[in-house]
């Protein structure tokens, strides 16, 4: 994997976000396989939530290919689960980072590399121009794709707090016992001053304010 002194940087570098993750890890034609694969050509449609875990599971999958590592059967999934779900304990995900340094991984470079729904939905509409007719199921996933993003951040949020209060105990910088970490978001309406959650706002599709007007 390139490093830090490379063309293209850790987080920098030019065009989208796909294109460059598919130059850095020699996945040729990714665009297009993703754009015949949105649209159905010569296939059944996938979603855009599809298309994210299956370009980030390859990433893993050449990130380890690439550091000569010996990959099993059903090893990539589980990596991917422990990098990204919300409900991976933080000792599993650093577990998981300190294996696939062990392999030999930039694991830095790989979670900035692995890409989000919006990624593959900015590359297809905004890069490719590439249009499908809208459908339920999309709506849904857009959904569920958006709060899916907003719990994985979270869920890093955590687990950077986490190792950085661990590492600041360690050194002696400061003490707390056995502790956890929370991050609880709220989006606020400054006309209405309603609170929500990310889920309830995503899950109702409004607050107070459009659902008065609607009454």
């Amino acid at each position: 994997m390139p490093n830090s002194g490379d063309t293209v940087s850790r987080r920098g570098g030019t065009g989208p976000k796909i294109e460059r993750v598919a130059e850095r890890y020699g996945l040729s034609g990714l665009g297009d396989e993703l754009v015949a694969a949105w649209l159905g050509e010569g296939r059944e449609q996938r979603s855009l939530r599809e298309l994210e875990t299956d370009v980030n599971k390859r990433l893993i999958r050449a990130a380890l290919d690439e550091a000569g590592a010996h990959v099993l059967d059903g090893e990539v999934d589980n990596f991917y689960r422990l990098l990204t779900d919300d409900d991976v304990s933080a000792g599993s995900r650093t577990a998981a980072r300190n294996s696939l340094r062990e392999n030999g991984v930039d694991v830095e470079q790989l979670e900035a590399d692995i890409i989000s729904y919006q990624s593959v939905y900015n590359y297809l509409k905004r890069h490719r121009n590439v249009e499908r007719e809208s459908t339920e199921e999309d709506d849904e996933t857009a959904t569920k794709s958006g709060l899916d993003t907003i719990r994985k951040l979270r869920a890093r949020l955590r687990v950077v707090t986490t190792d950085v209060v661990d590492r600041l105990v360690d050194s002696g910088a400061v003490f707390i016992g056995p502790f956890e970490v929370d991050v609880d978001i709220r989006i606020t309406c400054t006309d209405c001053e309603t609170r929500l959650t990310p889920t309830e706002l995503l899950t109702t599709g409004h607050c107070r304010c459009e659902h008065t007007a609607d009454e």
